[in-house]
């Protein structure tokens, strides 16, 4: 199975199914993008990872250390 991509731009909420460039490719010059590389995955492991995403960005000592700048801090 091909790679899978989902992004959207900054300042886009996502409630909206125009709101997401899909494809598989990437889509490349959007800020944000997610990428599903194998056929098998389950929609729970894409919702856990999702979750832990928001819990690495809420952290402000993973977010240094990954060396990511949000302009809210």
């Amino acid at each position: 199975m091909a790679d899978h991509f989902a992004g959207f731009s900054r300042g886009v909420e996502g409630f909206k199914a125009s709101d997401f460039t899909t494809g598989t490719s990437s889509t490349g010059g959007l800020s944000m993008e997610l990428r599903i590389t194998d056929g098998a995955v389950r929609k729970v492991d894409v919702i856990k990872f999702l979750e832990a995403c928001e819990r690495f960005i809420e952290d402000p000592k993973q977010v240094v250390a990954a060396g990511f700048t949000f302009i809210d801090g």
